[in-house]
């Protein structure tokens, strides 16, 4: 493998919440990361939610409760140095630890004492969470014996200034990314980097959203040209289903862009597609692990121009919809009644979830929340409405379902004693979407998983 070949693996904060996951981390990163990797992390699990509540006692002055947090935060990240550190004190980093939670003290005892909070101070004390992470990962590579350099992100991931989910800069991170990284491969074994995290052109911290830790490896992968994104997490891919309402649910072995970005529209967890998009756009693999069982294969999501054998993939619900069935009240009125009907929806703040239009009728799904009286009144001046509560959307997700129709008849047949209020199929080649009551929805699941996965 050329040492001119890029990794980059990201590991979720569960998968760096101790001395024995880090550890783990080093071991994953020695067999699956190619020659001079570079590694991303999240912060320690929990942590993030610690520095938000520190960041909301800030706001309400509360110096007692502050100070209490970060004590909590920095008698973590103390116990796992020492734990990794116990046998090897020459790489202990307690100096440089304690100059980053002394910063962090710094910086909580001055906002108290100024009285506010900006979106700019929250964003800076988040970005200690990765901070501090990161430095004990290098720690364990280094116990490991493994030559890892630390790096700043906020040196190459440059964003616009939008505090709390900024948006990346991609000219700034594709020039400056390689400038930066590659010269440091040259002289190291692998690469510590910090996820979520980034700076403005005028060096103010900001954070690029939940889930930015993903983001960032998929900027640096970018940025570098890697051969292969790997997302690390505490699941063992995309499952073919919930596990929790189908215990023989599998992993799905590999998957589009456009798949993944629809799966997860309607109801998968795993990751957020979005997030993955540098490298989609780069033609760069994604692959998302299970860092604590790391010999199962995971699920390898594709650019889109990948071809992969027609076939349902994946099956998830969508609950608590509403479905609104609207008629012309006039035999033989055209579809622009129908229309004037449908625009009334984005009026009134209810995002459509799935239609299925014809000339004078259109079923419609809503999300129940959304669902309001300003809307049933302005449907019906227009047209006869009829509604049902308490509706779900199963979603069937695959490839070349457009197609390939004849593969709808296996679920069809297993939903035989479920009424099926609303069918859509043929406007996407990745989906096909069926209303029905929300009581069934599960019966429904488990009947298509196990006459398309389990026979």
């Amino acid at each position: 493998m050329s040492k001119s070949e890029v990794f980059v693996l990201k590991f979720g904060g569960t998968s760096v919440q101790d001395a024995t996951a880090m550890g783990r981390v080093v071991e994953i990163t020695r067999s699956e990361g190619g020659t001079v990797p570079v590694v991303v992390t999240s912060a320690c699990a929990g942590i993030t939610n610690d520095l938000v509540a520190c960041g909301e006692c800030c706001g309400k002055m509360d110096q007692q409760g502050a100070d209490e947090i970060v004590q909590r935060i920095s008698d973590r990240h103390h116990e796992i140095l020492k734990d990794l550190c116990g046998a090897h004190p020459a790489y202990d980093c307690s100096s440089e630890l304690e100059e980053m939670l002394g910063e962090l003290r710094q910086l909580v005892h001055g906002t108290i004492l100024l009285g506010e909070t900006t979106p700019r101070t929250v964003d800076t004390i988040l970005s200690f969470g990765e901070r501090l992470s990161s430095l004990l990962l290098r720690t364990a590579f280094q116990v490991a014996g493994v030559n890892a350099a630390l790096v700043d992100s906020r040196d190459f991931i440059i964003t616009e200034s939008q505090h709390g989910s900024a948006l990346p800069i991609m000219s700034e991170i594709e020039r400056r990314t390689p400038e930066i990284i590659n010269p440091i491969r040259e002289e190291y074994d692998a690469i510590i980097a910090q996820g979520f995290i980034g700076r403005t052109v005028d060096g103010i911290t900001t954070t690029i959203g939940r889930g930015g830790s993903d983001h960032t490896a998929a900027l640096i992968g970018g940025g570098l040209g890697a051969e292969e994104i790997q997302i690390w997490t505490d699941v063992d891919g995309v499952m073919t289903a919930d596990p929790r309402i189908v215990p023989k649910a599998l992993v799905v072995p590999e998957m589009t862009f456009t798949e993944a970005r629809e799966l997860a529209w309607f109801g998968a967890k795993v990751i957020h597609p979005d997030t993955i998009l540098p490298a989609v756009a780069k033609n760069i693999p994604v692959v998302i692990r299970n860092s604590h069982a790391p010999s199962a294969p995971g699920t390898r999501i594709w650019p889109d121009s990948h071809q992969i054998a027609p076939g349902f993939h994946s099956l998830t619900i969508k609950r608590n919809l509403r479905l609104i069935e609207l008629a012309t009240k006039i035999p033989g009125e055209g579809r622009e009644i129908i229309d004037t009907a449908i625009a009334s929806f984005a009026r009134y703040n209810a995002p459509i979830e799935c239609a299925v239009i014809a000339e004078s009728r259109a079923s419609i799904l809503v999300s129940e929340s959304t669902w309001n009286d300003r809307l049933r009144v302005a449907l019906e001046s227009v047209c006869l409405v009829q509604t049902h509560p308490k509706m779900a959307l199963l979603c069937l997700s695959g490839s070349g379902l457009r197609t390939t129709p004849f593969l709808l008849a296996s679920p069809l047949a297993a939903l035989a004693d479920i009424s099926i209020r609303l069918v859509a199929a043929g406007s996407s080649d990745h989906v096909v979407l069926l209303g029905i009551e929300e009581s069934e929805a599960e019966k429904g699941l488990r009947g298509v998983h196990e006459r398309l996965f389990e026979e």
